[in-house]
């Protein structure tokens, strides 16, 4: 046997041999199929870099219905509680943080079961907390703080001292953490109980969930297509409502993607807000296009309260490279948006009936979202011009030239970093950005001042876009978001979800976005209809074969979202601008 699969079956017994054995759950008793094994080493498609063929078969089934049908009906009403009402259980004593945790406990285990998405369980460590978090509310009469008794789930990413990230990587197998990621010990102040880390594809680069230690994570809305990545693991558990509220990373649409493949809320805050500190993460160093933490969630809610738990730790006083920047309430308020005419003064309160303007994304001009997305784009347009707000186009400014730059800000090491990883664990590289056979270019140093100088000026450029139009809101101001789709499509079979562009554009401009729920595919309102002029941006036809995968019938019951995007550092406004969004009736929760 291969040396680096002897590793990670080793790896993976380790992970089992922590599930309470009353926790699984026979699933074929349930009648549920079980998930196929890959056999390893996994086939790579090298001759279809921007389209490779599925290479496993995989249950064509939604699993969100099973946890009612074999769990307890106490555990299944707690762990589908809405995160604000469990907050407050759990803050007055109504509700024990030990009994909270069991339930989800055995909603993780079960989510892991239907879906692969989980990499490590820690009954006896979240048991232990959740019971310190009860007996701190019942000795002071006062929660712990914002986040009191709360399960909170991690990516593979997040050092919990004593404990094995491995981050997808063989060569992680066995590095045991001598001290906590900062945002564990920020989850921790504000009184989360930490239980379950849940998995990545091997190097974080791709929008599948998938690794060689793990196998591969599949959506609960239909396990034969994926859950997207790199939080897929994350995105698949929220969306069982295996956890309540999952932390994610986003470097290039990492926590929006599963978020919107998987029905939830989600957050890609600007960076320098959130604390990466003590985290691990590919491209350590690279500091052009930085990754970031965000949150995955069921509702705008947890958002909200992921942001106001997180910046009430201080945590700049934590991590240096940190902007000192507690919430904002009254940005959050929307009051900055709301000035006295001739005047900075804000006005008292934001209500419904102040307007707004947001702007519309159809499409990016390199790829076109399917049938589904742009009728989401309809409704939600609809939705805000009844509530009296303004919509007007937002034609994409050369966002080509975008997912140019940042494809070589990602690869400007030569695929070095993912190389020497694979490399020290003794793995082969899986479909990635080196997955054509040709390893991108290693630029010099100079070479990658110039593209962070084409970066820059690409920031300026799309800024002043943004500015001018001020001329066209109606308001007085500029734009206040922009509507955008997430992905150009509604999640997809697994292996071909390998398009990004409609979220690099904002994490290059570094703009905060928030992705919410609209709806689900309907084959009735969502028919296939031919695409008259495609785009010819991409090499391979791209656009073409990407809008001819799309089957009605096959995507039936997907989740659709969308994201908002917003102004740099924001994110206050942002989450109140989403509010707006979800007031008006647009969001499905």
């Amino acid at each position: 046997m291969t040396d680096y699969i002897a590793k990670a079956q080793a790896r993976r017994a380790k992970r089992d041999a922590a599930i309470p054995a009353e926790y699984l759950v026979d699933l074929s008793a349930a009648g549920v199929p079980a998930l196929p094994e890959e056999s390893l080493p996994l086939p790579y498609s090298k001759t279809q870099p921007h389209h490779p063929e599925p290479t496993t078969i995989y249950p064509r089934d939604n699993v969100l219905s099973v946890p009612s049908k074999v769990l307890s009906m106490e555990d299944v009403a707690i762990t589908e509680t809405p995160l604000d009402k469990l907050l407050s259980l759990l803050a007055t004593g109504k509700l024990s943080s030990v009994r909270c945790t069991e339930a989800f406990l055995r909603r993780a285990v079960l989510s892991h079961q239907l879906t692969n998405c989980a990499t490590d369980f820690f009954p006896d460590l979240a048991l232990t907390r959740a019971k310190e978090c009860d007996d701190y509310l019942a000795k002071h009469g006062k929660p712990i703080g914002l986040l009191h008794g709360l399960p909170v789930s991690l990516k593979d990413q997040f050092h919990i001292k004593g404990t094995n990230a491995t981050m997808g990587y063989v060569s992680g197998i066995g590095n045991i953490a001598d001290q906590n990621s900062v945002i564990t010990d920020v989850i921790l102040s504000a009184g989360g109980v930490l239980y379950v880390r849940t998995s990545v594809p091997q190097s974080l680069m791709r929008c599948e969930t998938h690794n060689h230690i793990y196998g591969r994570t599949v959506s609960p809305f239909n396990r034969s297509f994926t859950s997207g990545g790199s939080s897929g693991g994350e995105g698949a558990l929220v969306g069982m409502h295996g956890s309540p509220l999952g932390l994610g990373t986003d470097i290039g649409g990492s926590v929006r993607v599963p978020s919107a493949f998987n029905g939830l809320w989600g957050m890609r805050p600007s960076m320098h807000r959130v604390p990466y500190e003590g985290a691990a993460n590919s491209f350590l160093g690279q500091e052009s296009v930085s990754s970031v933490i965000g949150p995955l969630t069921h509702s705008l809610e947890g958002v909200v309260t992921f942001m106001r738990a997180v910046l009430a730790a201080r945590p700049w006083e934590l991590d240096p490279i940190l902007v000192s920047m507690p919430f904002n309430e009254e940005a959050f308020a929307l009051k900055n948006l709301q000035l006295k005419a001739g005047s900075a003064e804000p006005a008292e309160a934001f209500d419904s009936k102040s307007q707004l303007c947001f702007a519309i994304e159809w499409d990016d001009d390199i790829v076109h979202p399917h049938p589904p997305i742009t009728r989401a784009l309809r409704e939600v347009k609809e939705k805000l011009l009844a509530a009296g707000h303004k919509v007007i186009d937002w034609i994409p400014y050369d966002h080509l030239r975008c997912y140019d730059i940042i494809g070589r800000i990602y690869s400007a090491d030569g695929g070095e970093d993912i190389k020497r990883s694979c490399e020290a664990g003794g793995e082969p590289v899986m479909y990635n950005l080196m997955s054509d056979g040709k390893p991108p270019k290693h630029l010099s140093t100079y070479e990658s001042w110039q593209v962070n100088r084409e970066k820059n000026q690409y920031r300026k450029e799309y800024l002043d876009y943004w500015q001018a139009t001020k001329d066209k809101t109606g308001t007085g101001r500029p734009v206040d978001g922009i509507i955008a789709p997430v992905s150009n499509w509604a999640s997809c079979k697994h292996d071909l979800n390998d398009h990004v562009s409609y979220t690099t554009q904002w994490n290059l401009l570094d703009r905060p976005c928030v992705v919410f729920p609209v709806g689900f595919v309907d084959p009735e309102k969502d028919p296939r209809v031919s695409l008259d002029k495609p785009y010819t941006a991409l090499p391979d036809n791209v656009d073409q074969v990407y809008w001819d995968r799309y089957d009605p019938q096959e995507w039936a019951g997907q989740p659709i979202n969308l994201q908002v995007v917003g102004k740099r550092l924001q994110e206050e406004e942002l989450l109140g601008l989403a509010k707006v969004i979800r007031d008006a009736g647009a969001t499905v929760n």
